[in-house]
């Protein structure tokens, strides 16, 4: 393998500086040191990754294209590492992804879960479930909280469920028509159109109504800031604002917006620690 991790570190650091001089010093070497690994890089390769100009630097097409690969490569390396050095400490690791929509259980369950296996070593990733998917194909965590996958691949059991509501702030709440808010504001919806489910299923809520699209922002946090700011109004999972609601009136969109929250896991990748938690979770839930 001609693959060399910290080539791939020097190049994902440069990404995020943009400035051989800032991203030599954050990797603790020289600049010249760090011209040379990405030279050598691009000729082992055959491929400009860099484009340089007079206003520094800037990804080239193919460094476009491969740079997320490159990420989610070092992601995984990072977490092979912490795993060797754990296990040589004969401590087990366990990486969760989570989405919003578990906020109500998910805390619970980790505390009571750790009472029973201190030694055990818990991440939480707050991620979409498209990403979580991703993931848990890749390895990159253990065990997903989310929408039910869409590859067979992955085991799944239904642990809880969640449902679309109209978030408007205090301020505005003069109906719960949800005609009347999408015809004087804007709506307020999550940037990542392409991949979001939950945008997908918002656009089949309002098909057929009148509204202008907001697309600002990928946290769902400042979108609930914006609604109380009087920006707009969002259509969101109920359970990811249950704690923001002094400020926001929310309204019910109908059963038929509800959806299934599953535990997923991949029934290839299993571990001490991931089946460990997979029976703890079936044993809280009666499964």
């Amino acid at each position: 393998m001609r693959l060399n991790i910290k080539h791939l570190l020097a190049i994902e650091e440069l990404v995020k500086t943009g400035n051989f001089r800032v991203a030599s010093q954050n990797l603790c070497i020289s600049q010249p040191a760090l011209s040379k690994q990405i030279k050598y890089f691009e000729e082992l390769y055959d491929i400009e990754i860099f484009i340089r100009g007079a206003k520094g630097i800037e990804l080239s097409d193919a460094g476009k294209a491969i740079i997320p690969e490159i990420i989610s490569l070092n992601r995984h390396a990072e977490k092979v590492e912490k795993y060797i050095v754990n296990t040589s400490k004969n401590i087990s690791n366990l990486h969760i992804g989570f989405g919003k929509s578990s906020y109500d259980f998910l805390p619970g369950l980790i505390r009571d879960f750790k009472t029973s296996y201190p030694s055990l070593c818990i991440s939480l990733i707050d991620l979409p479930s498209y990403e979580q998917e991703e993931q848990l194909l890749t390895g990159v965590i253990d065990i997903g909280f989310m929408r039910e996958p869409k590859t067979n691949v992955l085991n799944s059991i239904k642990v809880s469920s969640d449902e679309f509501v109209l978030v408007v702030s205090k301020h505005i709440h003069k109906s719960d028509s949800i005609e009347y808010y999408l015809q004087h504001y804007d709506l307020l919806m999550l940037s990542l159109f392409e991949k979001s489910e939950m945008n997908n299923q918002i656009l089949k809520i309002i098909s057929g109504l009148d509204y202008r699209i907001n697309s600002i922002s990928k946290d769902i946090q400042t979108i609930v800031a914006l609604v109380t700011s009087n920006v707009g109004v969002a259509i969101l999972p109920e359970k990811s604002i249950y704690k923001d609601c002094r400020d926001i009136a929310v309204i019910p969109l109908g059963e038929e917006t509800r959806w299934d929250i599953h535990m997923v896991w991949d029934p290839n990748r299993m571990s001490k620690s991931v089946n460990l938690f997979v029976e703890y979770v079936k044993g809280n839930f009666n499964i």
